[in-house]
């Protein structure tokens, strides 16, 4: 990884950012054994910790000290948290041993990542007929075409200047690059999933989101403050009812390990 999420940031991520729904983990039960987990990128655990509610073992790893505060704040017995980007992954191995994970996930953080040699050195740790699933839990807010969004585009350039907006591993382009990495580590029936649904967001919750992605850490406190009072202005303006309707696309791209004998 990258890029480490701290402070203000890290708090938004555990108040704003989108939670996974059950129909994720019953789609992860079908396509995997659920004894031991690693969630990889894990953030402050929106998929870890309803993980741990199906597994027997979870391990959510990531790299910013702060992400995991937040994360360990939910105190789920079955999980441990361990500070670690996918670099670090090679090093679990002789911590659990090869083939000592039934299913890694990795959810909208794969973006963050060099996935060729995770994926390699994720298949050392795989039992036969674990997997990997990379999840792309809907698109950043900041990207949906809606009026709404083209707001936060405008407001965002107006203080920030151009800006390259990211499709956080949601884009037909990147599935199809980690499809293929993934088959170029051995791993066998390669799928996708949709599960798609929308979403109806409140103000608070749309700006919230934007800054759990770091929007404010380029401005001093004048102004973010000033960035915050035009954003909400224009926000309002753009949706005068004050609810914010999202289609989230949900992409589960799921890959089973079934080294040949």
């Amino acid at each position: 990884m990258i890029q480490e999420f701290a402070g203000d940031v890290a708090s938004n991520y555990a108040r704003f950012r989108r939670g996974y729904r059950t129909e994720v983990f019953d789609l992860l039960a079908a396509e995997f054994p659920l004894g031991r987990v690693l969630d990889l990128g894990c953030g402050t655990g929106q998929l870890t910790v309803p993980m741990a509610a199906r597994a027997g073992a979870v391990i959510g790893m990531d790299p910013s000290p702060d992400m995991l505060a937040h994360a360990r704040a939910a105190e789920v017995p079955n999980v441990v948290w361990v500070v670690g980007a996918d670099s670090d992954v090679p090093a679990l191995e002789p911590l659990l041993g090869a083939g000592g994970l039934d299913l890694v996930t990795i959810g909208q953080a794969l973006h963050w990542m060099d996935p060729g040699p995770l994926f390699a050195a994720l298949s050392r740790l795989l039992r036969p007929g674990g997997g990997v699933a990379v999840i792309a839990n809907g698109t950043p807010v900041w990207t949906q075409r809606t009026r709404w969004a083209t707001a936060i585009r405008q407001v965002s350039t107006r203080w920030l200047g151009a800006l390259d907006f990211p499709a956080c591993g949601s884009s037909d382009a990147e599935r199809a690059r980690y499809r293929d990495l993934l088959e170029r580590a051995g791993f066998t029936r390669v799928r996708e999933h949709r599960l798609d649904h929308t979403e109806r967001l409140g103000l608070d919750e749309v700006v919230g989101a934007l800054y759990s992605a770091g929007a404010l850490e380029k401005l001093d406190a004048a102004g973010r403050r000033g960035f915050d009072a035009d954003l909400r202005a224009a926000l309002r303006e753009a949706e005068p009812g004050g609810v914010y309707t999202e289609e989230v696309p949900v992409r589960v791209l799921c890959a089973s390990w079934e080294p040949s004998a």
